[in-house]
């Protein structure tokens, strides 16, 4: 699910982009010019080839300016007088040309610079989906917040949901976590944790000004989610030691819910694949 949405966003993006629009433009542009060039006279059917060459230009050119079009669209009339969009198009275009115009000379150069960059853009998607990552871990309901106290619904992904009721005015997961270097979050890793419960918060004034003071109402899982208990100390206490590991730590974030009018406020309670624990607004 998670892939699915970042891959989704990542989709998004390039639609919505003029640069992919212009960049295929380019291309067709230039295998349009590359079929107009090409002589028929040598073929055995010179009449045949000829009719050939002109409909497939044709064909190019016409995909060429409807991709063009869309580019306009896509970015407006502002957007399109970028001259950058321009330089792209016409290196597109020249491309194309040279790879399909003169295929023995330019065609392997240019095939191995278009897999260079097909492998360059996988490892930049890559990048994208391994930084934006994240994982839900639960999601949080306010029935009720008085200031004094909360009414909560906590509704783990892989358990069944349980009724809190809460002091304070702040809640707060209770999250241990193995936050794993950038090589190995780019390579695939995530960040291991350990969702052990919910605690809470109250803004208190003292001599010394605003400070959090923590409830009496925690909650704990019997079994909680994620890794053993005895796997995050043995990270926690040798975090310095193990290749690859920045650091293992509780996450502690506070949030004060919020109670609408006509129906309950939601949150999410999310591991950023980074590291990190958020509590984001409920979409």
């Amino acid at each position: 699910m998670e892939a699915t949405v970042v891959t989704s966003h990542v989709v998004s993006m390039i639609v919505s982009s003029p640069v992919p629009w212009v960049l295929l433009a380019g291309v067709f542009v230039g295998a349009a010019l590359s079929r107009a060039t090409t002589r028929t006279r040598h073929r055995r059917d010179p009449e045949r080839e000829r009719t050939r060459k002109w409909i497939l230009f044709c064909v190019y050119l016409s995909l060429g300016i409807g991709l063009g079009a869309v580019a306009v669209f896509v970015a407006g009339s502002a957007g399109i007088a970028d001259p950058r969009l321009g330089v792209i198009a016409a290196v597109a275009a020249v491309l194309s040309f040279c790879a399909t115009r003169f295929k023995k000379a330019m065609g392997i150069p240019i095939l191995v610079l278009v897999i260079a960059c097909a492998v360059l853009l996988g490892f930049f998607l890559q990048s994208i989906r391994a930084f934006t990552g994240e994982t839900t871990i639960a999601e949080v309901r306010v029935i009720s917040a008085d200031g004094d106290s909360m009414r909560l619904e906590l509704i783990p992904s892989d358990a069944e949901p349980v009724l809190l009721t809460m002091e304070g005015e702040y809640f707060a997961p209770i999250v241990k976590v193995v936050i794993f270097d950038d090589l190995l979050v780019f390579l695939g890793a995530k960040t291991w944790y350990r969702f052990e419960g919910m605690t809470s918060f109250k803004l208190v004034k003292d001599d010394a000004g605003f400070r959090f003071r923590q409830g009496s109402t925690d909650f704990y899982f019997r079994r909680p989610a994620g890794i053993s208990e005895d796997l995050w100390r043995l990270f926690e206490a040798n975090e310095k030691r193990i290749p690859g590991v920045k650091t293992a730590q509780v996450d502690m974030n506070l949030k004060k819910p919020q109670v609408q009018a006509r129906e309950f406020a939601a949150y999410d309670i999310i591991v950023r694949n980074n590291g990190g624990v958020e509590i984001v607004p409920r979409s």
